[in-house]
Order: structure tokens, then sequence, then C-alpha cells
């Protein structure tokens, strides 16, 4: 029944117990395709272990939104489920999706809370940013925002509601909830309150290179999907984004940087709250860094 889908990027050292946490589902997986995405590592020879209990798909490097729609074109499966290279599922993850999926033949897309683990092998659990344990049908700005709530390693989505649909290239590391907004925007959802994953957080993942690309990104899929927002759901969403670039940089006491996002925002809406504050938090540090760097 189900097609599970593990994209793989430089991945050799985690791709294994990927792997190994789809093949321990109490209810089976009937494929796991691990599409290869030009990685230079070991990768093939990592999954050659596994013989004929995966199908293995190497293409040209071009991201994680082309590598995860040629595992979609591959699957076999009526339900396709995503997992990343360096996360991991539960065991009863599958059956607790398909239990929804038979219960509830107009759900579309089934996903759940999750566990985040941080360095030192430390989990905390996910926030429950939506109702959980029953259907949704939701529009607008309610789909907006559940589409940007969940983890693409806990979605199990219906083959057929992905027949018109498709992961954008270019929109990395945005382009999984750009998809998600469509899709709960589209079909019914159902969220599992109980965590079915595990989300892995690398140290030091989140560099200036990747805040930067994740928000100019995230303002495209804001502006892609604009015709679920009102002109103040937009600008509240455009906010939201901007508000969390400024308060990374900021973090990282990239100052400069964050001035000239605040400044950005100002442009786009000179009476935005949010760009207020990271033009004056930011521009204050920065001047407040100036005597620091004379003495040196």
């Amino acid at each position: 029944m189900v097609s599970a889908i593990i994209p793989a990027y430089r991945a050799a050292h985690t791709i294994c117990r990927a792997i190994d946490s789809v093949l321990a589902q109490t209810e089976p997986a009937k494929e796991i395709i691990v599409v290869d995405d030009g990685s230079p590592d070991d990768l093939k020879s990592a999954v050659a272990r596994y013989g004929g209990r995966l199908r293995y798909l190497h293409k040209p490097n071009g991201g994680v939104a082309s590598a995860r729609n040629l595992g979609i074109e591959a699957a076999t499966g009526s339900v396709v489920a995503f997992l990343d290279a360096d996360d991991h599922w539960e065991p009863c993850k599958l059956a607790c999706q398909m239990d929804v999926f038979r219960r509830y033949p107009q759900v579309g897309l089934v996903a759940s809370r999750f566990y985040v683990q941080t360095a030192g092998d430390s989990l905390c659990l996910s926030r429950k940013k939506v109702p959980c344990d029953e259907v949704l049908r939701w529009q607008g700005e309610r789909a907006f925002r559940l589409g940007c709530s969940i983890l693409t390693g806990t979605i199990a989505v219906r083959r057929n509601v992905l027949d018109t649909h498709r992961f954008i290239a270019g929109l990395e590391p945005a382009e999984d909830r750009d998809l998600w907004i469509r899709l709960v925007a589209s079909t019914s959802a159902y969220v599992l309150s109980q965590p079915l994953a595990t989300y892995v957080v690398e140290p030091g993942s989140l560099s200036r290179c990747d805040i930067d690309r994740d928000c100019e990104n995230m303002l495209r899929v804001v502006h892609r999907n604009k015709g679920l927002l009102t002109n103040s759901e937009l600008r509240q969403w455009e906010s939201e984004v901007f508000e969390r670039w400024a308060g990374v940089l900021i973090s990282q006491r990239n100052y400069r940087h964050a001035f000239r996002v605040a400044w950005q925002r100002l442009w786009r809406d000179p009476w935005s709250p949010v760009g207020w504050w990271a033009f004056t938090k930011s521009g204050l540090l920065s001047i407040a860094r100036v005597p620091q760097a004379i003495t040196r």
C-alpha cells in the first residue's frame, strides 16, 4: 500500500538509520525508494547491503524537490510517505496513518506530531500548533498555516492527491511547505497527536546562508499562495518571515545584515512594527559594537 520515499544527498552516515526505521514498521511499506541526488559520498555502497529490500534510484544533483518528484513518479503504492535521510520513524507510524485512511476515505493527507533530536541525543516533543485527532477541511489562512506547521517526515499522502501536485524545484528549503499548503487547501487532512517521527537537528545546521535562502524562498511561497490570504494576512505572514529572519541574524550577532533585512521590510511596509523592531535593535547593537572594535 505505502511507498516510502527517501531522498538522499551526503547522507551515507545516516541513511541506514532511516531505512531501518522503515523496515521496522509494524505495518510494512510496500516499497522503499531511495533517491540518490548525485551524492558525492559513498551512499550507493551504504544502501547496497539492503539488496532487493529497496529500490535505489540515481539522478544528477538537482535538489531535494526534484529527488522527491522522481520518487513520486516511480512509486507504485496507493499512499506515498516521505522521510528525509537523516530522520527516522517510530515503528507504528504507517500502521497509525493507514488506520486513519481506512476510517476516513475523504482524508487525503495524514501527518503527526514529532520528536526533535538535538545535540547530545536529547529529545523534545513538537508543539501542538493545530487541532489533532480530527478531520480538518480548511481553506484560506487556516490552510496556509496548517501547511506550514507539519513536518515532511511525518506525512503520508494518497497517491491520487499528488496527481496534479509536485514539489517546486528552486524553492528549497521551503519547497515542502509550499506543497503542503497546496495539498491541505485541496483535500481533508488529519494530524495525529501521537509523535510518529524524529526530526534530527545537526549541530550548526542554521548558517547565515541557510537562513537567507530559507526566508527568501519562504517569501516566494507566501506570494505563490497569496490567493489563500487577505491583504492583512499577507502582510502578517511577510512580517512573520522577516521577524524570524532578523531574529536569527541578531542571535548570530550579524547585526549589519539584520539591519539590511529590517530595512527591506520597512521598504515594503513603512508601518511594520516588526520592521521597526528589527531596524532599531540591529542598529543599536551595531553601534554598540563600534567601541569594542576600536579598542581591539
